[in-house]
């Protein structure tokens, strides 16, 4: 999954000042969601690793890990920037608030964000597109996002949905289409959230696929990931599902499983764990038998699949 993009100008008016604490509107995106929802999953650097051989599980858990990073933390960098910037309009009540619209010379759409606090205590918001020059009341909801009543910036939660169907419609330098839903809680501990795809395409096979994540901020963490593709015969999809977990330091273990299709109701499964050098410390596939390398050098000693 490639990361996604939204065009947006870029917000270089000299005129403009930060949107500092106080500034009207400010205390509308005091919690909109930030750089807390994103994996901090150790990865390479490029010294890390000194002989052995890669870890295809920690590979392919650190490329999902990035690539919803990608999702995610390119819709926390469009509020971030902003709201960086004194909304346009304000209310009386400061209970609405909208900042834009913004567009470059080569962007065929405009695109502002709207934030509303509701009466029952959670605040909605918004990014709309509408093409470049059309009237105010073309104006469509691209992003969709809800904070929970009684979020405060320390501890919070909530949700966002981005409709990339309607963004590659209005915009078709955009190749993402299909939807990605986010729900989130943060607080002092660390993060929980779940990504939802449907119908995700961005270069590749459509995908309907399910993501999990729990992690302590700047430490120990775990992924969940189910998807679906077609089995041999195309008549029964075969359903993948894979749980990693990583230590602080890097070390980890990703264990698999596979069913349906033409496989039917039976399960193979698959274990690989890596060390603080990513290289693959032990293997083990039910359906080739094959083992390799000491269970015991694994950083979580017993296999653990998704429970749901």
């Amino acid at each position: 999954m490639k990361r996604a993009a939204l065009s947006l100008a870029v917000l270089s008016t000299a005129a403009l000042s930060g949107c500092l604490p106080g500034a009207p509107g400010s205390e509308l995106t005091e919690n909109l969601p930030d750089e807390r929802l994103l994996i901090n999953m150790p990865v390479q650097d490029g010294a890390a690793k000194a002989a052995g051989e890669w870890s295809q599980a920690y590979l392919f858990t650190a490329s999902t890990t990035r690539s919803i990073n990608g999702l995610t933390g390119f819709v926390l960098g469009m509020v971030d920037t902003i709201t960086d910037y004194p909304a346009s309009y304000v209310d009386g009540d400061q209970n609405h608030a909208v900042w834009g619209p913004w567009s470059d010379a080569l962007d065929p759409v405009d695109t502002l964000l709207s934030v509303q606090l509701q009466d029952d205590g959670s605040t909605s918001w918004q990014f709309q597109q509408k093409p470049k020059g059309a009237d105010d009341s073309e104006y469509v909801a691209v992003i969709v996002g809800e904070v929970d009543a009684g979020s405060t910036r320390e501890v919070h939660s909530g949700r966002f949905y981005i409709d990339f169907d309607m963004i590659n419609a209005l915009d078709p330098n955009q190749s993402a289409t299909g939807e990605y839903a986010v729900d989130y809680e943060v607080d002092e501990e660390g993060v929980r959230g779940e990504a939802a795809f449907n119908d995700f395409q961005d270069g590749a096979e459509p995908v309907d696929a399910l993501y999990r994540y729990d992690q302590v901020h700047e430490g120990e963490g775990s992924m969940d990931l189910g998807w679906t593709t077609a089995g041999a015969d195309e008549e029964a999809e075969l359903l993948y599902v894979v749980r990693s977990r990583w230590t602080e330091v890097g070390e980890g273990r990703s264990d698999a499983l596979v069913t349906g299709g033409e496989l039917g109701d039976n399960v193979a499964l698959s274990s690989e764990c890596w060390d603080t050098s990513f290289s693959s410390v032990y293997k083990e596939t039910s359906w080739q038998g094959v083992v390799e390398g000491e269970q015991g050098a694994c950083a979580f000693a017993e296999a653990e699949y998704p429970e749901e």
